[in-house]
C-alpha cells in the first residue's frame, strides 16, 4: 500500500497573509523584474542581428561578382582580364580577397581600393582581376575551382588579401604583395612592380 504524502499548503504555515496578498507581495514583483529584464535586454539587441546576409550579385552566369567594398571595373575571370591587358597594353593586377570571411581583406578594400587616390592613380592604369576565396558565400563550383587553380598555379600565400601583378601579356609575373598594407605603402608597391608614376605628395 502506497503512503500518500501530505499536501503541500499554498502558503506557508505561519504566514497570516492571505492568498491575493501573497501574491501582490511574492509572485507579482518577480514577475514584474522579469518583464522589465527581457525588455531591456531586447532593447539593447542590435536590430540586425540575426538577419541574412544580402544575396551577392552574380553575372549572367551565375558567377559571384565583387562586393561594392572593391569598388567597380573589376574582371572575376583570367582570360576576359588577359584580353582587356593585351589590347589596351596595361599589366594586370590581381587581388585575392575574402571580404566574406576577413576582416583585414573587407578594410583594406575599403580603405585602400576606394580611396581617391588609387582611384584616381592606380585603377586606370591597370586591368584588375577579382578572385575570392569563399567561405560563407555559396559560388558556382565552376568559379570556385577556377580561383583555386589561379591561386596555385600563381603560387600565391595563403595571406588574406594578396596582390600579384603580371606584365600586360597575362604570364610574366611582375612581383606580389601579400598582406593588407596602408594606403600609402601599397600605391608605391604597384608604382614599383608597374612603372605607373604617383603624383607628387602635396
Amino acid at each position: 500500500m502506497q503512503r500518500r504524502l501530505p499536501e503541500r499548503p499554498l502558503l506557508p504555515l505561519h504566514s497570516k497573509l492571505t492568498f491575493p496578498e501573497f501574491i501582490m507581495r511574492t509572485v507579482f514583483p518577480r514577475f514584474l523584474l522579469y518583464s522589465i529584464l527581457s525588455c531591456t535586454a531586447l532593447f539593447f539587441v542590435p536590430s540586425g542581428l540575426g538577419a541574412a546576409d544580402p544575396a551577392p550579385k552574380t553575372d549572367d552566369s551565375g558567377w559571384v561578382l565583387p562586393g561594392t567594398n572593391a569598388g567597380t571595373g573589376w574582371h572575376i575571370r583570367l582570360k576576359d582580364a588577359r584580353a582587356e591587358a593585351a589590347k589596351q597594353d596595361k599589366p594586370i593586377l590581381i587581388l585575392f580577397s575574402g571580404p566574406d570571411w576577413s576582416s583585414a581583406s573587407k578594410s583594406f578594400e575599403s580603405s585602400v581600393l576606394r580611396s581617391k587616390e588609387y582611384t584616381a592613380t592606380i585603377r586606370p592604369a591597370v586591368v584588375g582581376l577579382y578572385i575570392q576565396h569563399f567561405a560563407k558565400i555559396a559560388a558556382p563550383e565552376e568559379q570556385v575551382s577556377a580561383n583555386q587553380s589561379l591561386r596555385k598555379a600563381l603560387s600565391v600565400p595563403a595571406i588574406y588579401p594578396c596582390t600579384v601583378v603580371l606584365a600586360s601579356d597575362g604570364k610574366k609575373l611582375l612581383g606580389i604583395i601579400p598582406g593588407a598594407l596602408d594606403k600609402k605603402a601599397y600605391l608605391q608597391q604597384i608604382s614599383k612592380l608597374t612603372g605607373i608614376r604617383l603624383p607628387d605628395p602635396e
